[in-house]
């Protein structure tokens, strides 16, 4: 335990890490107490946020091939943009709080899940 401390002492970012995974694990084990008791993920984890979101956006986007071909096209035009986009937003710093940086990452996150569905679509 003491070469522990005398490590974090050293290296502060590494206890940062830490409690980061810390918290992490806490809510792994929430989600997994969640699907015992009542057999549903409570989807705050983000492990759990993202494959619920892949396998909506999965459902979504086979629907729209399946009716509307030319609006699937479309929609990876969309997505690609938006990627871009998203991604020149936060490089050029253009956000006004961490909240919303945090935001912009995080819708970052949601349409680089959706591309990969849309791949996942086309190549399956």
């Amino acid at each position: 335990m003491q070469e522990i401390d005398v490590l974090l002492d050293d290296k502060p970012e590494l206890a940062k890490e830490m409690v980061l995974q810390d918290e992490r694990n806490r809510q792994a084990h929430r989600e997994l107490k969640s699907f015992n008791d009542i057999g549903k993920f409570a989807c705050k984890h983000p492990f759990v946020v993202k494959q619920k979101h892949y396998k909506d956006s999965y459902s979504e986007l086979t629907e729209l091939k399946r009716t509307d071909p030319a609006a699937f096209l479309k929609e990876i035009t969309n997505v690609t943009q938006n990627i871009r986009r998203i991604q020149s937003q936060i490089n050029n710093k253009k956000y006004k709080s961490e909240d919303e940086k945090r935001s912009w990452h995080q819708n970052l996150e949601k349409a680089t899940i959706r591309k990969q569905v849309l791949e996942d679509i086309i190549s399956g």
